[in-house]
């Protein structure tokens, strides 16, 4: 089962990915004269936030979300992702108003930058919605080390479940094949990132004067709630590995911790860091 403290690597690890992406397509939000850059604007606490075209290669707010994966969060009415035929129309969608539920208060897309505790329990919930569909679908059975779990249910949380179903049976695309691959891979350094360096993650230093800056109770019982809820029973299956055209878990080229291409290089006895 992934923990507490390795759902917090995953999301963290989801939020450098996306920054870097976000570096690679929009840039910086302000030019040399401190203006703000085509597409960005000030969100309701005056931070930066992107809006523009773009939006469709590097997804909503701090952990990319796709508007597929906001609608299943609830944030999103079903009938907007039929708007967003082509992928350029996917800004201009996001930010019209009525194509959002109100749920937690979310009016528009400029609110919903503006809470990054949402977004981060939002990711949350996607990876949960990822974990429970990979067991209906039989790729897990809840039994598996929390590094192989994180293996495909970070990509499931990023790229949808049948990016992972269709990984698993070799009948992804190449472009789908890289994102999935790039996405566990960097899922593994996540979990390695924690279990080699929980002690230290483990241990608070009290700064005079800056206490009770974060209300965790509310955070913490969320992760506690949707993560290691004893309602969600480890689903049993004759052939629990196997979908479709016959790849298992087994037998799908789990990414390793050399020659890697993603964001953190951390995992242990790495030399690549």
């Amino acid at each position: 089962m992934i923990t507490q403290q390795q759902v917090t690597a995953l999301t963290a690890q989801t939020a450098v990915a996306t920054q870097a992406l976000n570096d690679f397509y929009v840039g910086e939000a302000y030019d040399n004269n401190g203006n703000l850059n085509d597409g960005w604007v000030l969100n309701n606490d005056n931070v930066p936030v992107y809006l523009g075209i773009l939006i469709s290669k590097t997804g909503v707010g701090i952990y990319g979300q796709t508007p597929e994966a906001l609608t299943l969060a609830g944030l999103l009415k079903p009938g907007a992702l039929s708007l967003i035929t082509v992928p350029e129309l996917t800004a201009a969608v996001l930010n019209t108003p009525a194509v959002w539920t109100g749920q937690f208060g979310i009016t528009s897309l400029i609110d919903y930058l503006s809470y990054p505790v949402l977004q981060n329990l939002t990711q949350i919930s996607l990876l949960a919605g990822a974990y429970q569909s990979l067991i209906d679908v039989g790729i897990l059975n809840g039994n598996e080390s929390a590094r192989v779990q994180a293996t495909f249910v970070q990509p499931a949380a990023q790229f949808g479940i049948e990016s992972v179903i269709n990984w698993v049976n070799n009948t992804a695309d190449p472009d789908t094949v890289t994102r999935v691959k790039t996405a566990a891979r960097q899922a593994q350094y996540a979990i390695d990132f924690v279990d080699t360096y929980s002690a230290e993650l483990n241990t608070f230093v009290d700064v005079p004067g800056y206490t009770n800056t974060v209300n965790r109770t509310d955070i913490d019982q969320a992760v506690t709630e949707i993560i290691d809820n004893p309602k969600i029973p480890d689903i049993e299956y004759a052939d629990t590995a196997v979908i479709g055209t016959g790849a298992s878990i087994a037998n799908v080229a789990i990414p390793g911790i050399t020659n890697e291409d993603g964001t953190f290089r951390f995992a242990p006895n790495n030399t690549a860091r």
